[in-house]
């Protein structure tokens, strides 16, 4: 990979990592078991690629060409899951207030690096801007 790649992909994985985690405190949050945490974390990580991947016609989608993407998610959703389950972490007071800042911080930094990445993605694709 060149240059480029290598920074697109540490991006990627930045923004798995950072949609993970969101999807994985939202199922901590709800008392979901660590499948139900997982598949959330999965979902919410990798499922906007994957649509954008089919809209695009680029199949099979960029998750199962390189399955590192859900490697890091599951992972992410477990450490997410683990932390607050051992630690008893309970949604009132001080603790609200936190999470809330985290999840504000995980959904902008995800959907701030993931839009770059579906731009560039669409534009290598043959998109292009509209044309007056």
């Amino acid at each position: 990979m060149d240059l480029q790649g290598n920074i697109i992909f540490c991006m990627e994985i930045i923004g798995t990592i950072a949609f993970a985690a969101s999807g994985a405190m939202v199922g901590v949050e709800k008392s979901m078991d660590i499948f139900g945490v997982c598949m959330l974390g999965i979902v919410t990580a990798v499922g906007g690629g994957m649509t954008r991947d089919i809209v695009l016609g680029i199949h099979p989608p960029g998750v199962f060409q390189r399955p590192v993407y859900v490697l890091v998610a599951i992972l992410t959703s477990c450490l997410i899951f683990l932390g607050m389950y051992f630690h008893q972490m309970r949604m009132e007071g001080n603790f609200r207030r936190i999470y809330d800042k985290v999840m504000l911080i995980m959904d902008s930094v995800g959907l701030g690096i993931f839009t770059v990445v579906g731009v560039n993605t669409g534009i290598k694709h043959g998109l292009s801007l509209i044309h007056i």
